[in-house]
């Protein structure tokens, strides 16, 4: 094969007309537009014989029909769709460079544990500059150490790369999220470690889906997963947690059912030592997923029935968490025609949105507009669709 995009479409066994067809429902979905069938053809030959390198919103579409990596199908350095092509220009510190010190990785780290257990009390509005501010250090730091002094740094930038990936994912920003998850994969790379390369690569296969990119980001978990049986069992099943929301946003029921099954399995083992990256996941976790997958699939009796249950017991130090979980109840409410549930839970979501500045919430409840859109002329509809336009600035 001249190229690996013209190998992919081999090996599916798939003429152009019909990679053409795959295309074009991918556009459909992340909003991209197509030329004219002809001008495809000629462009699809170009890219495939390597005479024209595929431009950003190509390549996202390729990535997304061959659920590939943009390093399986041979283009260049692994990248976030429409990345920035430069991290973020950061104060450097003044003074005495610090060296890797037991004192200074200890203030990292004990620094981290402060911001992560706010993070759910107070979203990622407040929290993302404090974090941030702590990136130069780490810089310093990683310029200067080496040996074992090194990884230990290493490990402590990625902690924190990986953070702000998600505090931007929270805050609605998925370029940044994978800027920076990317920053952290970098990190996975060089200390060679499994399981945290596996753990990065599953995060950000969750911001690929959540951004609209679910094919994509299944190639983003079969790289995870890659790593199967070198791994902790509870990073290997948050990693097919992923695999079931991207299988869910696209509609494939029974490969979401086989990923989450296999998610509860690994779930419910002994952890073993995950190094702190996945204390959270358990069979009520991956319970709690496959809800929000039954909303994706239209099964809202298979989500109320869990999301009514975990609320009960949810734990009051994780708010922010909470609003998510009764504004995806607010939705299968409202799939189930249920007014006066969808309203009573999207009202409680909103004031916490509101409170942790959460993008993922308001996201949410934005979807859950859609089905309240045949009743917005109710007043407690309305109501509720003033306030989420109030946080939307509309």
């Amino acid at each position: 094969m001249k190229t690996k995009l013209q190998g992919a479409r081999v090996a599916r066994g798939w003429s152009q007309a019909e990679l053409m067809d795959a295309m074009a429902d991918a556009a459909a979905r992340l909003g991209f537009e197509l030329p004219s069938r002809s001008s495809l053809k000629t462009q699809l030959s170009m890219f495939e014989n390597g005479r024209r390198p595929p431009g950003p919103e190509y390549q996202a579409i390729f990535c997304e029909v061959y659920e590939a990596t943009r390093l399986e199908l041979g283009f260049a350095l692994e990248a976030a769709p429409s990345q920035l092509d430069a991290l973020p220009k950061l104060p450097s510190p003044r003074g005495p460079a610090p060296t890797a010190s037991p004192e200074v990785l200890g203030y990292l780290k004990s620094v981290f544990v402060q911001h992560a257990q706010a993070e759910p009390l107070v979203g990622p509005r407040f929290l993302v500059p404090a974090v941030q501010s702590q990136v130069p250090l780490i810089e310093q730091l990683c310029a200067d150490a080496a040996g074992p002094a090194r990884s230990e740094v290493l490990r402590v930038g990625l902690r924190y790369a990986e953070f702000l990936g998600w505090l931007y994912q929270d805050s609605g920003d998925s370029q940044e999220a994978m800027l920076w998850t990317n920053r952290a994969l970098d990190y996975a790379y060089e200390l060679d470690d499994p399981t945290l390369s596996a753990y990065v690569f599953q995060r950000r296969a969750n911001i690929a889906t959540e951004a609209g990119h679910a094919g994509y980001a299944q190639g983003l978990v079969n790289a995870a997963l890659n790593y199967a049986g070198k791994i902790p069992s509870q990073v290997e099943a948050v990693a097919l947690r992923a695999r079931a929301n991207a299988h869910a946003v696209l509609g494939n029921a029974s490969e979401t059912a086989r990923a989450l099954d296999e998610a509860r399995t690994l779930a419910g083992k002994d952890p073993g030592d995950d190094d702190g990256l996945a204390p959270y996941v358990s069979v009520a976790y991956i319970d709690m997923e496959a809800a929000n997958c039954a909303i994706a699939l239209n099964r809202p009796e298979d989500a109320v029935r869990t999301l009514e249950e975990s609320l009960v017991q949810w734990p009051a130090q994780q708010q922010r968490d909470r609003g998510l979980c009764l504004a995806r109840l607010a939705t299968a409410y409202a799939q189930n025609e249920d007014l006066e549930g969808a309203v009573s839970a999207a009202t409680q979501a909103v004031s916490i949105a509101q409170t942790t500045g959460s993008a993922r919430i308001l996201a949410e409840l934005t979807r859950l507009q859609t089905h309240l859109e045949p009743f917005r002329k109710l007043v407690e509809i309305a109501e509720l669709n003033r306030a989420v336009g109030s946080m939307k600035g509309t």
